[in-house]
């Protein structure tokens, strides 16, 4: 899709810590913590190291950040964050950033917007990190950790996602991420990386996009419940695309800029390290932190799930999905499927059927279990093949020792054949030599009457 490119000179940042004068701690994780600090070869620039412990991952992730952080030169959005560099200092390896004075999105609705941010500005927001995704896809990538943690905001109101490969890579490989060991890898993790951690698609950030949406606020109104439900479809085939979920009504009708999220979102903010400090103190009451580095996403974490999902706010506005309501062109990607795989029909009037939260509850929590179930199945789908082959190569079997069998008769009435045959040629000749015997018998007899009737005459 159409954007438009920023335009100024790419700096070189040096790739020695001595470059850098650390200012302030702003995150921290279980593997992590993210400063700022200032590049003094350019000008003291403000900039956000994301220090990460080496001695926490594997042999190869290493490389694996510098590839990354290569890709990521590559590419080029306004709404996506480029690292300026990495390089290792010590144990620890440094990402350095831009920095992004706003903060997270997650760590504003936790100091200043506990009960969600409004409509129109989350609009925007979410509008802007779909933009980014949609380019991110086109060009072949997935992000894999979309969350509020890693939506960031400038002063100025911009939007930009960060932490694209770095992150999810880093924790696939630590026990902090994997499945069972924390509540946080599954909260925002579509159900088929759950459970494959490899056959995914595109479709898996826009699970993670609709999880974050969720995050975000607590009065849902019609067209956004409408966008989010589209999102949690249980099969990613029939999840819109970065593209389409565009085109959603919901997005459609934003038309806010980064100037009026400025205005009436970061305003009055406490800063990133003022909200660093506050979190720090939440969690000596002791909530646990976000192994992703942000101490304030906790925050979020320890609300209960159904709270989130059921989405009652003020006004005890209940979340209820209906069918999405994309242009028409675009429907056919979005029909949900019960677990029969059927298509289901919308209810009159258009709108499908609506679900409390208790079910909705469940059906997310139900698709912990069902691909596994799905697997299961597939297993005793092999093995009957399996079963039915060697059953076929068993009468394939017997088939060939009949036929040899048959062969082997054959073969021997054609011996006796041949022997007969052979039998008759002898009993032939001998008849023919009885048969000459027999001429020369009669010539004889013929030769001696002739002479006896010679002599009597």
């Amino acid at each position: 899709m159409a954007y438009e490119q920023e335009d100024h000179p790419k700096l070189q940042f040096p790739l020695d810590s001595n470059s850098y004068n650390i200012t302030a701690e702003i995150g921290a994780g279980v593997c992590s913590k993210v400063y700022t600090a200032q590049c003094l070869p350019i000008n003291s620039t403000v900039v956000a190291i994301k220090s990460i412990d080496l001695d926490q991952s594997n042999a190869d992730f290493r490389n694996f950040v510098g590839r990354e952080t290569n890709t990521l030169s590559l590419l080029s959005h306004p709404n996506i964050l480029n690292p300026h560099c990495s390089f290792t200092a010590g144990n620890r390896l440094w990402v350095v950033m831009p920095f992004m004075s706003g903060g997270s999105l997650e760590s504003i609705i936790s100091s200043s917007s506990p009960n969600g941010i409004q409509e129109k500005c989350i609009a925007i927001i979410l509008k802007e990190t779909l933009t980014a995704l949609s380019y991110l896809h086109s060009q072949g990538h997935l992000h894999r950790d979309i969350k509020a943690s890693n939506i960031l905001l400038d002063d100025n109101g911009r939007v930009k996602l960060a932490d694209f490969g770095v992150s999810s890579s880093f924790y696939a490989s630590s026990s902090v991420y994997r499945l069972g060991s924390s509540t946080f890898s599954q909260y925002w993790m579509a159900p088929e990386v759950i459970h494959s951690h490899k056959d995914y698609s595109f479709k898996a950030d826009i699970w993670s996009f609709g999880i974050t949406a969720l995050d975000s606020t607590k009065k849902f109104s019609e067209t956004f419940q409408d966008m989010v439900a589209s999102c949690l479809r249980k099969d990613p085939a029939n999840r819109p695309t970065a593209d389409e979920l565009l085109k959603h009504p919901f997005f459609e009708s934003c038309n806010g800029t980064s100037e009026f999220l400025a205005e009436n979102l970061l305003r009055g903010l406490l800063s990133v390290e003022e909200r660093f400090r506050a979190a720090g103190k939440i969690l000596e009451e002791g909530v646990d932190c976000d192994p992703n580095g942000d101490r304030a996403s906790s925050v979020l974490l320890n609300r209960p799930m159904s709270s989130i999902i059921e989405g009652k706010g003020n006004e005890d506005e209940e979340f209820e999905v209906h069918d999405p309501a994309f242009p028409v062109e675009s429907t056919q990607a979005v029909i949900p499927c019960d677990d029969d795989g059927e298509e289901q029909q919308p209810a009159a009037g258009g709108r499908g059927n609506e679900v409390n939260a208790e079910t909705m509850v469940n059906e997310l929590m139900a698709l912990m279990t069902s691909l596994d179930d799905q697997k299961e199945k597939v297993k005793k789908i092999i093995n009957q093949l399996g079963s039915e082959t060697i059953d076929r190569e068993d009468e394939l079997e017997k088939e060939n020792a009949r036929l040899r069998l048959e062969l082997e008769r054959e073969r021997e009435q054609n011996l006796k054949l041949i022997q007969v045959i052979n039998e008759e040629d002898q009993l032939l000749h001998q008849n023919e030599r009885v048969r000459l015997e027999l001429e020369k018998l009669k010539m004889h007899i013929s030769a001696t009457s002739n002479t006896t009737s010679d002599d009597n005459n």
